[in-house]
């Protein structure tokens, strides 16, 4: 009986060490097939990334087409922006342009100071009341208060235009 009991326990040491193996092999597998998937995922990243084309900031404002008045059109205006920006659409400069008008106007209504940096500071000024004067025929008129929006530029903008 001796022996079959050794027996019966080599028999287990064997399956248990066939089983093992098949476990190290199925982890082998699995860890395979996750290298495979990531070298993938980052093989085709970097195949979007090179199909991509690459956007140049312009540092350079286009000339308006309507030379006489020298003002842009808003599409032309969107143009610059895209490529100040380095934009790829023409939607995302719009819709960045929309984004900081709504930004602006909200500050401004809520009478806050708004610093745009190098070029000067924007703020809601409270006019009095006063009389003045119809040029047309003379007579006196009466001006209400009212708020009215300022606009300061910086010294760095005035030597920079003027």
């Amino acid at each position: 009986m001796a022996r079959k009991v050794a027996r019966k326990s080599t028999k287990t040491k064997r399956s248990t060490g066939r089983a093992a193996s098949r476990k190290t092999t199925a982890k082998r597998a699995s860890a395979k097939r996750a290298t495979k998937k990531t070298t993938t995922r980052a093989t085709s990243r970097a195949a979007k990334k090179a199909t991509k084309p690459v956007i140049r900031k312009v540092r350079r404002a286009s000339v308006p087409k309507n030379r006489a008045t020298l003002s842009y059109t808003l599409t032309e205006w969107y143009d610059n922006v895209m490529g100040f920006c380095g934009l790829e659409k023409r939607s995302q400069a719009k819709e960045l342009c929309e984004d900081l008008n709504a930004l602006i106007s909200e500050c401004l209504k809520k009478g806050y100071r708004i610093p745009l940096m190098g070029l000067g500071k924007m703020y809601v000024r409270k006019s009095k009341a006063r009389m003045g004067r119809n040029p047309a025929t003379g007579e006196p008129i009466h001006i209400p208060a009212k708020k009215r929006i300022k606009f300061t530029a910086s010294k760095a903008l005035k030597e920079a235009v003027l």
